[in-house]
């Protein structure tokens, strides 16, 4: 077991630890979740402090994605392509997630989604 006193120490460790996290976490980050009593509660940063920062980063994401989803809809409940902004067709069930793409955005949601996640990487592997 580690222990680290450090904030500027244990924002290094946590991304080398968690390299495919959500995103980078700094050490002003990790001062304010200090701050605030989610980790570091013993005067030094323990294993079980990176599954916490591990949580608040995978609910921020979740958090995200809620309000992403949420901004494709109109007042009248209308949904929009995220990525031309057309209007979609109402789903006729009320079962399942409704798309979030028109026909013609959708092939170009992989090749996007896969650009992202090298830049991620490329990132991660020059830090």
């Amino acid at each position: 077991m580690r222990l680290i006193v450090k904030p500027e120490e244990f924002a290094a460790w946590f991304t080398r630890v968690m390299p495919g996290a959500y995103r980078q976490v700094s050490a002003d980050d990790i001062r304010d979740m200090t701050a605030c009593g989610l980790i570091g509660r013993y005067d030094c940063y323990i294993q079980l402090d990176i599954e916490t920062v591990r949580a608040i980063l995978q609910y921020e994401q979740l958090r995200q994605n809620r309000q992403k989803r949420a901004d494709i809809r109109d007042s009248d409940g209308t949904i929009h392509c995220r990525r031309c902004g057309v209007a979609l067709a109402k789903p006729e069930g009320t079962r399942g997630r409704p798309n979030e793409y028109c026909p013609d955005c959708e092939p170009l949601r992989g090749r996007e989604r896969h650009r992202k996640w090298r830049s991620r990487q490329s990132a991660i592997a020059l830090s």
